[in-house]
C-alpha cells in the first residue's frame, strides 16, 4: 500500500482545498478530545505538533507559496510566513490594519492577490486590492474592484486572471462578477450570476467555474449552483445541491467530480457530488464524523482529508468511494484552515475552541 501511495504522490499535482473564505466563529467546540481507543486502532495517519504561530488566530487565511513551499497566513491585514523545512515563523508585514473577510489568491507569478473585505465592524466595504511579492517581501496596491464586497469567492483561471464572484455589499448579496488581469493590474466585468454570498467556487478541468450554494440576503440560504464560462464570459444554471449550504467546503477530485460538504448549521455528514460530464448531482458516501467541518484537502494521492470543529478527521478514498477514520488532531480547532504542503503533509494552523483563539499548529502525515 505504501508503494502505491508513494507512486501516486510523485505523480500528483498540488491542489489545496478551496472551500469557504474565513468566517466568524459561531460556537466554540470542546478544548480536548475524548479518547477513542477502538477508533484509534483503525485510524490512518498521524498528527504532530509544529512551531506555534507568532499570534493566536482564527478565521484567518492560509495559502501555500508555491515558489518556496512556505505558507502565508493573514488576519486583519497582517501576515506571517511559516517555513515547513525549518519549522519556523517570521513576520510578513501588513497591507491594511483591521481588514477582514477578504480573499487571498496566488497568481502564476507567485504573488498573492488580496481582494475585497471590510474594515473594523463591517460598515466600511473595501474595493481596493493588494499584492504581496514574496521575492521582495513587500505589499503594493493593484487596482480596485468596481463594486466593494466581502464574503465573496476568488478563483484563479487558466488564463492567469482571477474571477471574483458574488459577496455582500450595502444593498445585500451581489450577482455581478469581476475579472482581475495581473498583466495590467486592472479589473473588468465578468457578467452577472445569481446574487449570493458565503458560497464556494471550484474550477473544473474544462476551465469553467462551478459556484455552489451560499446565501441570498433577500431569500435566504441557497441550494442552487451555476457555471461561469470564461470563454464566453457568461453564467448558466448548474442544478441543485441536495440541501441548502452556506460557508461550506468544496473541492475538485482527480476524477473531475466536485465534492461539496458541510455548511453553517449542517452537522450531518452528507456529501454532494457534481458530475461535470453529465452536469448532474448525486449523493456521495456520508462522512463518518459529524459537522461543522473546518477543512477539506485533496492529497497528492487523490484522497481527501476532512477535519471537523471537534478535531476529528476522516479520509475519503476515491478508489473505493468510501471514508476511512483518520487520527484525530491533538486539540479541537474550529475555523482552522488547512494547506497541502509540497511534502504531501497537511498543515492546520490556529483556529479556536473553548479556551479561545489558538496559536498552535499541527501537521498531518499519511
Amino acid at each position: 500500500m505504501k508503494t502505491i501511495r508513494l507512486s501516486l504522490l510523485m505523480a500528483g499535482v498540488v491542489s489545496v482545498a478551496a472551500g469557504c473564505q474565513p468566517e466568524e466563529p459561531v460556537q466554540a467546540p470542546a478544548a480536548s478530545l475524548e479518547t477513542r481507543e477502538a477508533a484509534l486502532d483503525e485510524a490512518v495517519g498521524s498528527w504532530s505538533n509544529n512551531a506555534p504561530m507568532l499570534s493566536s488566530l482564527s478565521a484567518h487565511t492560509a495559502n501555500l507559496l508555491n515558489g518556496t513551499g512556505e505558507v502565508m497566513v493573514t488576519k486583519d491585514g497582517f501576515g506571517q510566513i511559516y517555513d515547513p523545512y525549518s519549522d519556523s515563523w517570521r513576520t510578513a508585514g501588513s497591507f491594511e490594519w483591521g481588514r477582514w473577510a477578504y480573499t487571498v489568491t496566488e497568481l502564476p507569478s507567485n504573488k498573492l492577490l488580496v481582494a475585497g473585505g471590510v474594515l473594523g465592524g463591517g460598515m466600511r466595504w473595501i474595493s481596493s486590492t493588494r499584492l504581496y511579492d514574496p521575492a521582495t517581501g513587500t505589499w503594493d496596491s493593484s487596482g480596485s474592484l468596481s463594486t466593494p464586497r466581502y464574503q465573496h469567492s476568488a478563483t484563479l483561471l487558466d488564463s492567469g486572471k482571477v474571477l471574483v464572484a458574488g459577496g455582500l455589499y450595502a444593498a445585500g448579496s451581489l450577482g455581478n462578477a469581476e475579472l482581475y488581469d495581473p498583466d495590467t493590474g486592472t479589473w473588468s466585468s465578468a457578467g452577472t450570476g445569481s446574487p449570493r454570498d458565503s458560497h464556494t467556487a471550484t474550477q473544473l478541468y474544462s476551465g469553467k467555474v462551478l459556484v455552489t450554494g451560499g446565501a441570498n440576503s433577500s431569500t435566504g440560504d441557497l441550494s442552487s449552483a451555476e457555471l461561469y464560462d470564461p470563454a464566453t464570459n457568461t453564467w448558466s444554471p448548474a442544478g441543485n445541491l441536495s440541501q441548502a449550504r452556506k460557508k461550506h467546503l468544496s473541492l475538485r477530485l482527480y476524477s473531475g467530480y466536485v465534492m461539496v460538504l458541510g455548511g453553517t448549521d449542517i452537522t450531518d455528514g452528507s456529501v454532494d457530488l457534481y458530475n461535470p460530464y453529465s452536469g448532474s448531482w448525486s449523493l456521495g458516501p456520508a462522512l463518518p464524523i459529524s459537522g461543522p467541518f473546518a477543512s477539506a484537502t485533496r492529497l497528492y494521492s487523490g484522497e481527501v482529508l476532512v477535519t471537523n470543529d471537534s478535531g476529528e478527521a476522516a479520509l475519503y478514498d476515491p478508489s473505493t468511494n468510501a471514508w476511512l477514520p483518520a487520527a484525530p488532531m491533538n486539540v479541537a480547532r474550529a475555523n482552522a484552515p488547512a494547506v497541502l504542503l509540497h511534502t504531501g503533509e497537511v498543515l492546520v494552523t490556529g483556529g479556536y475552541n473553548s479556551t479561545g483563539s489558538l496559536s498552535s499548529v499541527e501537521r498531518f502525515t499519511y
